[in-house]
Formats: C-alpha cells, structure tokens, sequence
C-alpha cells in the first residue's frame, strides 16, 4: 500500500514543499526488513545543503537498515562534494547504496561514483550488494544472481525486466510523475504516462512488483499535484 503522512499543498515552486514520506510494503517474504529510497536528488550549489538535511532527518526518523539511492544524483559538478557529504552522514544510519542515471552523466559518472564511494557508499552497478542472507541489491539487470531468496534491483529509469521473475522488487526514478498531474487512471498520472507507461507509483508485471519514486528534487522545480517523496519500504 501507499501512504502519505499528511495532506501536502498542490503547487510546489523551486522545492518549497516538505518532503513526504511514501511508505510502502512487502511483506509476502516475511523477511522483518525496511529500507529507505530516495532518486533524482538533482544536488547542485544553492540547493544541495536543504536537501541533505531533508535527507539525514528523513532517514534518522525512519531507521531503515540500508538506504538506497537511484540515480540522477547531481545536476553539475558543485553537486560532488555535496554528494559525499550526503552519503557520509547518512552512513551513520545505514549502509548506503547508489546507482546513477542520465543527469550523472553530465560530469561523469565516474565522478559520481567517486563522491559516493569517498562517503562511505557502495556502488550498485560495480558488484551487487548482500544485505544479509535473506536479501541482495543490484544495480543492473546483467549482475550475476546471488542465492537468497529476495533479490531487489535499485535503478534509474524504471522498467519490469524481460525475464518473468527475475526479481521480486524493482525500484525506480527519472519520471517524477511528470511533475504536473492533472488525473490519475488506472494507476497511472496523466498527461505524463501518455509519454511512459510506467508513470504511476507502483505496478505488478511479470511476477515482479515496481515501486517508482516521484523523487527527491527536479532541474526545472515546478510541479503541480505531484509531491516530492521518499519511500519507506516493509519487507
């Protein structure tokens, strides 16, 4: 299910709005675990030091046991240092995970990859991540399976994969509700899912369940009846 914690104005002007928190849950596993994710961070000078605080009180508040980011992390290269911090102050939380998307590629993902890796960070897309026994993280539909009986795949742009079940959960960004909402049908936002179907919150395809985050920020910040979220997820 979805859930906000409460009622949030409709018009969002340059992130003025508090972030919601979306919790979610999937228990059919019983695996007794919860997770924070957060994508489209869009970090950048002037607005990077609201949104780690945003972050790092979200994250104290909900306790997760890892913290996962999905991608578009930075906008320019005064996002980096930002970055870093973002990821060494919630590692005091929880283990940390990231993947990037297509605005990392701006100054490099190879840079990205080094302000998260210097806080303290995995990176998803060099290897996948085992969270214990129970549960594994990937950051690409191509890593090799790990034995265990959930496997999540963190990642940017969100789609079900090819193969019927290859993963239990799916988590993903880039959309971000197409920031303008005019109605919602059959699950999915309009006008934006005319453009991508999988514009909505959360889907069940090929035996796998997508949860798609409407995102932390946006590089163009206006947005009308889409709130900027976080997801809290119940295994």
């Amino acid at each position: 299910m979805s859930a906000s914690s409460t009622q949030r104005p409709r018009l969002d002007i340059g992130g003025s709005t508090p972030l919601l928190v979306r919790q979610e849950t999937f228990t059919r596993l019983h695996l007794g675990k919860r997770f924070l994710f957060a994508s489209d961070l869009h970090l950048r000078k002037g607005v990077a030091a609201r949104v780690i605080d945003e972050l790092v009180r979200l994250a104290a508040d909900a306790r997760p046991e890892l913290i996962l980011l999905g991608g578009d992390l930075i906008d320019w290269h005064s996002g980096l240092e930002p970055l870093r911090e973002l990821i060494h102050q919630m590692s005091q939380t929880a283990d940390v995970g990231a993947v990037s998307g297509n605005h990392d590629r701006w100054v490099g993902v190879s840079n990205v990859r080094k302000a998260v890796l210097n806080g303290g960070g995995y990176w998803l897309e060099d290897q996948p991540f085992r969270w214990d026994a129970d549960a594994v993280i990937y950051g690409r539909t191509s890593q090799q399976k790990i034995p265990a009986r959930c496997h999540i795949l963190c990642t940017h742009g969100p789609r079900p994969p090819e193969i019927p079940g290859a993963f239990d959960l799916i988590l993903g960004g880039h959309l971000h509700g197409g920031q303008f909402v005019f109605f919602e049908r059959g699950g999915r936002f309009y006008p934006g899912a005319f453009a991508y179907r999988w514009n909505g919150l959360r889907f069940e395809e090929n035996g796998s369940t997508l949860l798609v985050s409407r995102g932390v920020r946006d590089t163009v910040p206006l947005r009308w009846n889409c709130p900027r979220e976080v997801i809290v997820v119940d295994l």
